[in-house]
């Protein structure tokens, strides 16, 4: 009796060690993520400093045109826009930093934060991409003595974009660590389509960071030759912009998948969704493409540096590959959702070929003078007859 009583016990106690284990690990992983949202809205403020002080160097340089002065401006004073965002996110990650610690008590108060933490991240995207034309502006005219405080710009909105797209990534994971992130899933050929692009899309991610410090091996390092830098800090910009595309990726298949789960009565806005999936996909390729030449020269290098160069190429080759197979998963996938479209289209492109047969059959020059030597043959034989 003694002995059952004991392992009563001791199972009970396993079963409550087990259980509490759960929430302490979902607690763990959102205090992570939490403080890593704060980091990068630190590094948000860090970006503005950097932004404001070289669109200075231009911005205010008379000997300048006007123009290029004016573009100079207009990212100067984003920067004060950014320093905002920072310090806004930030307050609101410490808040919630200290709301999680009760999550059940305080559910609709961090959903309230985690909002103004995405929203203040997608302001920051949003200010980055308005800047494209002054940024473009810059880099175009700026005089070989200003081209290291254009560059310099340029690195850092890249860089403050990437960060936005890393918070909002932080704050999704807090979202799913404390179970109030809406979870849709697809079942059958589509959410295999869909779960197969979503794995492609954060490989692609993973790889632009292999490129991102791989390359900066050989553009940081003095010792080089500056040709040879050049061609590692172009392929090195190119993986900021291939992350924010993945990153953009699925962005748009979180977005896909609620609607996919009803394919009926969401069609046009599922399709404009894939078309988006297949366009980010697509910029990918042609970002990557644009800088062959790097990529490939960079492999004429010698250790220690060839080791990074080959490592670059292998990723650059690998994420072309996976941005086409998004591509291609998405087909896949409007013809899972929309199988009759599929059909139509199968029968469409038979029925064009038969046609297309069977007027070349009927319409070939051959057939029709043969015709036309036995009519005149047959005419023959009937005259001589008479």
């Amino acid at each position: 009796m003694n002995i059952k009583k004991v392992f009563i016990v001791a199972l009970l106690a396993t079963v409550l060690m087990v259980a509490s284990a759960f929430p302490a690990s979902a607690s763990e992983d959102a205090s992570e993520a939490i403080d890593e949202v704060i980091e990068h809205a630190e590094e948000l403020v860090e970006m503005s400093t950097t932004i404001h002080d070289e669109t200075m160097n231009i911005a205010d340089d008379e000997s300048l045109d006007d123009d290029l002065r004016a573009a100079g401006e207009a990212i100067h004073q984003s920067s004060h826009e950014i320093e905002q965002i920072g310090e806004a996110i930030k307050e609101d990650a410490d808040e919630l930093k200290v709301l999680a610690e009760d999550p059940e008590t305080n559910e609709d108060d961090i959903i309230i934060a985690l909002d103004e933490i995405m929203e203040h991240a997608e302001e920051a995207l949003e200010l980055i991409d308005s800047l494209d034309g002054d940024l473009q502006k810059v880099m175009d005219d700026s005089p070989e003595s200003h081209q290291e405080y254009a560059e310099s710009i340029s690195d850092a909105l890249t860089e403050t974009g990437s960060i936005a797209n890393h918070i909002i990534d932080h704050a999704e994971e807090v979202e799913e660590a404390l179970g109030l992130a809406e979870s849709v899933t697809l079942e059958g050929d589509a959410g295999t389509h869909v779960s197969a692009m979503e794995d492609l899309a954060n490989e692609i991610v993973e790889l632009s960071e292999t490129i991102h410090d791989e390359t900066e091996y050989i553009a940081d390092d003095e010792a080089l030759d500056q040709e040879w830098r050049d061609y590692g800090e172009e392929v090195h910009l190119s993986s900021h912009t291939v992350e924010q595309a993945a990153e953009a990726i699925l962005e748009c298949i979180d977005e896909l998948k609620p609607l996919a789960a009803d394919p009926d009565a969401n069609e046009a806005a599922v399709k404009n969704k894939v078309s988006e999936i297949d366009e980010h996909a697509q910029g990918i390729i042609d970002e990557l493409t644009s800088h062959d030449e790097a990529v490939h020269t960079i492999l004429e290098l010698e250790e220690p540096y060839l080791a990074h160069a080959e490592a670059t190429h292998d990723a650059v080759h690998k994420i072309e590959y996976e941005a086409l197979q998004i591509q291609k998963k998405g087909e896949k996938l409007e013809a899972a959702l929309y199988p009759e479209e599929e059909a139509e289209s199968v029968e469409t492109a038979t029925g064009d070929s038969e046609a297309s047969s069977t007027s070349t059959e009927s319409s070939t020059p051959g057939f029709e003078i043969a015709m036309a030597v036995a009519g005149i043959f047959g005419a023959v034989c009937l005259f001589r007859r008479e």
